[in-house]
Formats: structure tokens, C-alpha cells, sequence
């Protein structure tokens, strides 16, 4: 071991710089990745890269600042490395990372004040290094070429503070968001369904996103220009997030500035100068490894430059500063032909899943005997957990990760709330500004009027808003934790072969709304915490079951069960905040995002001045 570490000693510096380099690269072409994808092995790679690329290229910088002032000599980094030093500029370009990730979370964008400090520190150090290296030597063409790196790097880091800094809820709060204000044709096919379509759509009520996600009231462009076909309403909303992730997580706001293009241009030019300076100074006799790694770290800016404005190309953007040229139809088509190439019409802009999480095995957990093998492995991790002193909270979210929760397809979830969102925008709020969802889900029916709001002669409700009623006067939290046992006791009851598809739709918005209740209850307006809630459901949940109190179920009273749950999840869309909203844009989206969004845009929910609320109901 000893002989391996004297061996590599030598190249610790070239290590160090390339694999600054290869993290650069993989946060490259996997930053986008999180905008349309949810795994978790996935974001654990780019959350490590991204830390660890700023702690390589800092740590090689300082490397570089402690071998600066040793005396040339046969065995010292000056003696045998030299052209090690004229990399400290490159480190200050990794330094500024990359068009595609700016912030991993949207903590990181509320940091920008360090990034600053940090940007102020490590040039000042990487401009000492390289300084003190070149001080005895005699390439002017080498000094002038790091210089003009070290424009490029500094111009780079700037452009990820800038992007830092419009991307934090401060800045989002006091920017007026005129940037986003383009004159597009706002129809460019007659049947107004086209993909074209959707995108124009989402460009010109750009700046509508952009005031709901920074909380401002105001009117708004989809609710103005009437009801939209569902597919297209869908990819509307999908374009719509995938341009605010860009202004929230990449440099994708700054660079649509004239000042931003105009220094990214500045900054490439810097690189094409450094390179030829470079190779005119570069007769002078470096070690064979040294040039090799200079020309592969050229090489590799030249690249990722080349990629960045690949991207840049086909971004929603560029084809609406292309389409107002119209009149030219071949730009007009290549425009169209390069989006379609970073925005796909047929690959979802999302992760387009939906988490599942069903607790009745979480409620079998307190029995004497375990009914399954997995039953029987889940209180073992629970016994286990919690004879190794974890918190009890803990220990709840990891046997529901490992037992409880799974991942489907979003499609028919996501119709049947983007329709329900549809009917409420029909409606109108009484003088106080509220619109009571059970009244406007049930008003048509019979259903309501067949009983009281109690319990039926056999003891079971007659209708599913009169359990949820009298659930409500509990507390939210445990009405979502009753109602979602209630409805997997009474769909596993359900044998209707022509109800297949209606059940399969309840169960998967009802556990949807449990997977939110457990992963996510920051998007949820409750106080309590998961663990406290289901502990105090537990006995209500043996009293209904019990009682014999579960509504049996037919057609009917799955449209209805159907629209208990529509009417749930839409009243949770409408209380969220639009900071949770922006933090799930990073882990591939959330459907209570769309649902919470299209509410905004029709003016409707806590975002968009109408409220919307689940009330007692009196027949």
C-alpha cells in the first residue's frame, strides 16, 4: 500500500483535475435527467457529484496553493509538473458548473450570498497560484492564455450565482417577470390542437406560471381563453413546468438574457484564444502527460461548450424568438425541428408516476398473529427499529418505503383530477369567495337526497360525502387515514367485472392521497405529524370496521367514492404552497403540482383567489 501511494503521489494533481472534469461532464448530461425522472439511485449519483465537484476542484486548488512556493527542482510539483499550475484557471470554470445544474435543491438557490464569497475567495487563491508560478517564466503566450481562461472561469461561476440568485423565492418575489413576455402568434394551426399549439400556449401564459409560483393574484391567460381539449391541456401544463424547472435549477434564466448571451459569447471566445495562444507557446519542453491533460481539458470545455448550445437551441425559447420570424418558413421549420429534438412531443416532460402507498398491512401490525410472510418481516423491521433506539417516526417511514409503497403510471389518475379540475372552473363562488366541492360534485344527484347525513337503517352510510361529513369533524389528516382503509376494505369487496376499471381508479386516488399523507405532508394542510395521525385513527378505524358501518358498493357509489377522493386530493392541491411546489420540480415532479397549477391558472384554490372548501353537508 505504502508503494501505491508513493506512486500515485506524483499524479495526485492530475487526478485530481480530471476528475473534476469527469464530475462536470456527468452533472452535465444528468442534471436534466431529474426534470422527467423519479429514481432514486439516479438523484443520489447527482447529489453526490454535485457536492463532490466543488470539493475536487477546491481541493485541487488548494493542492496547487501549497506547492506554489516550493523551490524548482527535480522532484518537486514545479520541477517535474510545471504546466500543473496553468490549470488552476480550468478549476475556476468547473467552479461555475453547468448549463444543465445550478442548484440541486431549492436550498441551494437561497445560498447564492456563499456562492459569492466563495466565487471572491477561490479566484483570488487560483489567481495567486498561477500568478506566483508564471512569475520566473518567460511564455507570454502561456500568461496571456491563462488569463483569458480565468475570464471565462469567472464569467462562468457569475453566470451560476446570477442563476442562483434569480432562482430563490426572494428574487422570484420581487422580479416582475416582464422577461417572460414574448409577442408569439398565439395559434398556428387551425384545429388548435397540435403540439405547436400547446407550446405557443405555454410561452404566451408563461408569465402566469411565473406570478402563481411567486404568489401573486392576477388574471390569467388559460382562464381568459376558455377550455382546452385534455390532451392538449396536459402537455400545456408539462411545458409549463419544464421551462419553470429550467428558471429555477439551471442557467436556463440567464442565458436568455442579452447580457447573459452576450458574456457566454465573450467567455467562448476566451476559450478560442487561450487555445491558440496555447499552441503557439507550446514548443517549450512539458512532460508528454502534462500537455496531454491540457489538451483533454480544451477538449472537454470545447465539448461541453458545443453541447451547451445544442441545448440552448432547443429550448421552448429559441423557437419563440425563431417563430416571430414567421415570414421565413425554412427558419420557422428548423426552429420547430431542433425543439422537437430537446422537447419531445411523445416522451412525457415529467416523471408521469404517481407514488401508492395502502396501509392496511401498517393496521394489521398490532395483531397478535401475522397474517403473511410480509406482515411477519414488517414487525420484525418495526421490533428491530426500534430495539436499536430509532425514532418511532423513522421507523414508521422506513417499513412504509419498503412495504407500503409503490409506483405507477399517472395517466388515468391524472385525467380523471384534470377533469375534475375542468368542472370546478364552471362554477361560481358565493359572496364570500368559496366554492364547497361536495355540494358541486353531488348537486345533480339523487345520491344525497335518498338519507339523512347518519347512518342507514343497516347501519351503513348511504352515501360516501356523509362518511367523509362526519369524518371531517375529527380532523383532516384522520379523515384521509379512515376513508382510505374504508375504501380498500369495501373495493376488495367489489366483484363487478364491468366496474374493473372504476376500481382500479378509486384505489389508485385513494392511495395516492396516503402516499402524500406519508412522503409528503408538507403538501398537505395538516399540523400533526403521519406517525401521531395514524396512532389516533387506529381505534376510529375499529370502530367503523366494527360497527359495519363500510358503504357497500356498486356503479354507483364508485362514480361516487371516485369523486370523494377527486374532491379530497383538489382541496389539497388548492391549500398547497407554491415553495413545496417548486422543491418537488426537482425530483421529477409531483401530480398534486399539475393539479395545483391548472387550479391557479383558472383562478381557483388559495393561489388563485377563489377558495375552494370540504364542508359539512346538510341535506
Amino acid at each position: 500500500m505504502e508503494n501505491l501511494s508513493k506512486q500515485i503521489l506524483p499524479w495526485e494533481i492530475h487526478l485530481l483535475v480530471l476528475l473534476s472534469f469527469g464530475l462536470q461532464i456527468f452533472l452535465f448530461f444528468t442534471g436534466g435527467l431529474r426534470r422527467h425522472g423519479s429514481n432514486k439511485f439516479l438523484r443520489l449519483s447527482i447529489w453526490i457529484a454535485y457536492l463532490g465537484a466543488d470539493m475536487v476542484a477546491v481541493y485541487a486548488l488548494g493542492y496547487l496553493s501549497r506547492h506554489e512556493g516550493v523551490t524548482p527542482g527535480c522532484d518537486t510539483l514545479r520541477g517535474t509538473h510545471p504546466l500543473a499550475f496553468f490549470w488552476a484557471p480550468f478549476l475556476i470554470i468547473h467552479l461555475g458548473g453547468q448549463d444543465t445544474i445550478t442548484a440541486f435543491a431549492m436550498e441551494d438557490n437561497s445560498l447564492w450570498l456563499r456562492h459569492l464569497l466563495n466565487l471572491v475567495v477561490q479566484v483570488a487563491l487560483a489567481i495567486y497560484v498561477f500568478w506566483k508560478s508564471m512569475s520566473n517564466r518567460q511564455s507570454m503566450e502561456l500568461l496571456v492564455s491563462g488569463i483569458t481562461l480565468f475570464i471565462a472561469g469567472i464569467i462562468k461561476y457569475g453566470e451560476r450565482i446570477l442563476s442562483l440568485k434569480s432562482g430563490s423565492f426572494e428574487s422570484l418575489k420581487s422580479s416582475t417577470g416582464n422577461h417572460y413576455k414574448h409577442r408569439l402568434p398565439e395559434a398556428i394551426h387551425a384545429d388548435g390542437s397540435s403540439y405547436c399549439d400547446a407550446v405557443c400556449t405555454s410561452l404566451l401564459s408563461m408569465v402566469d406560471v411565473f406570478h402563481i409560483f411567486s404568489a401573486r393574484p392576477g388574471e390569467r391567460y388559460m382562464r381568459q381563453h376558455g377550455p382546452m381539449q385534455p390532451k392538449k391541456l396536459l402537455k400545456v401544463l408539462e411545458v409549463q413546468l419544464g421551462m419553470m424547472y429550467d428558471d429555477l435549477y439551471t442557467k436556463a434564466h440567464v442565458l436568455r438574457t442579452k447580457s447573459g448571451i452576450l458574456l457566454r459569447g465573450i467567455s467562448q471566445m476566451c476559450l478560442v484564444v487561450a487555445l491558440t495562444l496555447f499552441l503557439a507557446g507550446a514548443r517549450q519542453s512539458y512532460r508528454r502527460a502534462d500537455v496531454v491533460v491540457t489538451y483533454s481539458l480544451f477538449a472537454g470545455s470545447f465539448f461541453l461548450e458545443a453541447c451547451a448550445v445544442f441545448i440552448f437551441l432547443t429550448s421552448p425559447w429559441t423557437l419563440a424568438w425563431l417563430q416571430q420570424a414567421r415570414k421565413q418558413d425554412k427558419l420557422a421549420r428548423f426552429s420547430w425541428f431542433l425543439f422537437s429534438i430537446g422537447w419531445p412531443e411523445k416522451r412525457p416532460l415529467w416523471s408521469n408516476v404517481v407514488g401508492q402507498c395502502n396501509l392496511c398491512g401498517w393496521l394489521e401490525e398490532g395483531q397478535d398473529t401475522p397474517r403473511s410472510f410480509s406482515q411477519l418481516v414488517r414487525t420484525m423491521v418495526t421490533k428491530l427499529g426500534t430495539l436499536v433506539g430509532l425514532e418511532k417516526e423513522k421507523v414508521f417511514w422506513v417499513s412504509s418505503k419498503l412495504f407500503d409503497t409503490e409506483y405507477v403510471k399517472a395517466d388515468n389518475v391524472m385525467d380523471c383530477l384534470l377533469q375534475g379540475v375542468a368542472r370546478l372552473s364552471d362554477e361560481h363562488a358565493d359572496i364570500n369567495g368559496i366554492i364547497q366541492i361536495p355540494q358541486i360534485w353531488l348537486k345533480d344527484r339523487d345520491l344525497m337526497r335518498e338519507a339523512a347525513p347518519a347512518a342507514g337503517a343497516d347501519g351503513c352510510y348511504t352515501s360516501w360525502w356523509q362518511f367523509v361529513s362526519d369524518a371531517y369533524t375529527r380532523d383532516f389528516s384522520s379523515t384521509i387515514c379512515v376513508v382510505h382503509f374504508l375504501t380498500e376494505v369495501a373495493l376488495s369487496e367489489c366483484s363487478e367485472p364491468e366496474a374493473k376499471h372504476l376500481v382500479e381508479l378509486c384505489r389508485a386516488l385513494s392511495r395516492y392521497t396516503m402516499y402524500l399523507l406519508v412522503n409528503h405532508p408538507s403538501l398537505l394542510p395538516v399540523s400533526a405529524n403521519t406517525v401521531a395521525t395514524l396512532e389516533r385513527s387506529r381505534p376510529i378505524l375499529q370502530e367503523e370496521i366494527d360497527a359495519g358501518r363500510v358503504p357497500r358498493v356498486d356503479v354507483r357509489k364508485l362514480e361516487e367514492i371516485r369523486d370523494v377522493w377527486t374532491g379530497i386530493i383538489i382541496y389539497v392541491a388548492a391549500k398547497s404552497r407554491p415553495e413545496m411546489h417548486a422543491a418537488q420540480l426537482a425530483r421529477g415532479g409531483e401530480l398534486l403540482t399539475f393539479v395545483w397549477l391548472l387550479l391557479a391558472e383558472y383562478e381557483l384554490g388559495d393561489a388563485g383567489g377563489v377558495r375552494l372548501e370540504l364542508t359539512n353537508l346538510i341535506i
